[in-house]
């Protein structure tokens, strides 16, 4: 995917961020005009808000949320623009964002396709002192290794899609993939597919694990096992640490749709995005694409990949082509649930009882109802997510704050300085649950330069 796929009917993009409640630093707000709405608007129509004064806030939070030092995190974020050193080729940061254990952050560059050898790079920022390290480009990275393919001509791993991880073994872990002969339909995968590769801290050894046919677009790691989601067809790919073994299991899709996250829970369970042709009997999850009837679901795998449960899923976007974006945003919470949002804004969330999930629609993530959400963070751990979103291309970023329990969102206005930061031309915000020690989360996209657009990242921080 070469360019950002943006819904052509709304267009939001969303991070989130759990909060405590009780300060009396809010904004005016928007709220949602109703408990929560599951049934599907058409995505183009104006969705009425009301205005929440500061005294009706502060009534409708809980007391018990006042006076703990966590409420800072209800406030609207001061943002603060890191100055990553700009290297020929560098074009975007496509929400490839992840820490390590003593809280370095890492980002995945990708590089624009139009050049003689692009390839991704991956980069290292160190909070403590401000500084980025360049770790290596993959396609020299694959030259040092002796496995480059140098056949129709020199192999290109153009993009770190997916988020980075590091595993219990220590090692980081980020998935690639490139896009030469690659069709939006579905219809050519990628000349190279893609690289499963891990990273030694200590040593900076790189290692690829898997070479796949598909480009490697998302990725997730938890305990000994590390998962990354191919495309087309959403095949995901099982690499085990301790056995160093890898099993496969293909979800399926239609054509050219690809969701950009796949994410696991705490009992290292598996979670992705499966389109199937609908039968006669289902009705939810179900969407007409061109001349097909088919049907979006959720689907849990255990670790040894087999299925678990598979849950419909309504207000999906979904096309035949790489226009739709799946699964766009998640973030864990204290008590193991995960909440999650597809690209149309619809929030659900995964709960654990008595050691099995169970998924549950939460409604729109937006008081402005359908809207795009780019990535989900909560630094506090508790009730609440937030995040920026825009109702399309050109209009402003907004400030959310979603309310789990009461099913509730509210927007939040940024200071005049992060607002003009939100507001450079041709700005796009991705990224999810990327977190550092001191608790602020980051931001990261594209931006016009001179001519050209180049990677950006924004640090949130709340005081």
């Amino acid at each position: 995917m070469s360019k950002p796929n943006i819904s052509p009917k709304s267009f939001i993009v969303s991070i989130v961020f759990l909060h405590c409640v009780g300060c009396d630093s809010f904004e005016p707000l928007e709220k949602t005009p109703s408990e929560s709405r599951l049934k599907t608007p058409s995505i183009s129509d104006s969705q009425k808000v009301d205005l929440l004064s500061k005294e009706e806030l502060k009534e409708r939070l809980e007391p018990s949320y006042a006076k703990k030092p966590e409420m800072r995190f209800l406030r609207a974020p001061k943002l603060r623009s890191l100055d990553i050193p700009l290297v020929h080729g560098m074009n975007s940061i496509w929400g490839a964002t992840g820490r390590d254990h003593i809280g370095r952050m890492y980002f995945g560059i990708s590089a624009w396709d139009g050049l003689e050898d692009p390839s991704g790079s991956l980069w290292r920022f160190d909070p403590s002192s401000d500084a980025f390290e360049c770790l290596g480009s993959v396609n020299e990275k694959l030259d040092e290794l002796g496995i480059r393919v140098k056949s129709p001509f020199p192999e290109t791993q153009i993009k770190i899609h997916s988020k980075i991880f590091q595993a219990d073994d220590g090692r980081i872990y980020f998935s690639t993939q490139d896009e030469h002969q690659e069709k939006e339909d579905g219809s050519s995968g990628a000349l190279f597919g893609g690289r499963l590769i891990s990273f030694e801290p200590k040593t900076q050894r790189w290692e690829c694990i898997l070479k796949s046919p598909e480009g490697l677009i998302a990725l997730a790691a938890r305990g000994r096992y590390v998962i990354a989601q191919g495309y087309f067809g959403h095949v995901v790919y099982q690499y085990d640490t301790e056995s160093r073994t890898l099993r496969s299991k293909r979800l399926g899709t239609f054509k050219g749709h690809v969701s950009r996250n796949i994410f696991m829970d705490r009992r290292m369970h598996v979670y992705g995005i499966r389109v199937k042709p609908a039968g006669d009997d289902d009705q939810q999850g179900v969407y007409q694409v061109e001349d097909q009837r088919l049907r979006v679901s959720l689907v849990e795998l255990d670790t040894q990949l087999q299925e678990v449960q598979d849950w419909p899923l309504d207000d999906y976007l979904l096309t035949g082509t790489t226009s739709s974006e799946g699964i766009t945003g998640y973030c864990e919470l204290n008590d193991g649930s995960i909440a999650f949002v597809a690209q149309t804004g619809a929030l659900w969330k995964i709960s654990l009882d008595n050691g099995n999930a169970k998924l549950d629609r939460l409604g729109w993530f937006s008081p402005e109802g359908s809207a795009f959400c780019g990535g989900l963070f909560c630094p506090f751990g508790e009730r609440y997510i937030c995040g920026f979103t825009i109702k399309k291309q050109g209009e402003p970023y907004k400030w959310t704050v979603f309310d789990m329990d009461k099913r509730q969102s509210y927007t939040l206005k940024v200071d005049p300085h992060s607002q003009s930061l939100l507001n450079r031309e041709h700005l796009l915000a991705y990224g999810t649950e990327t977190i550092d020690h001191q608790s602020r989360a980051y931001v990261v996209g594209w931006r016009q330069v001179n001519n050209g657009k180049a990677p950006h990242i924004l640090q949130l921080i709340w005081e």
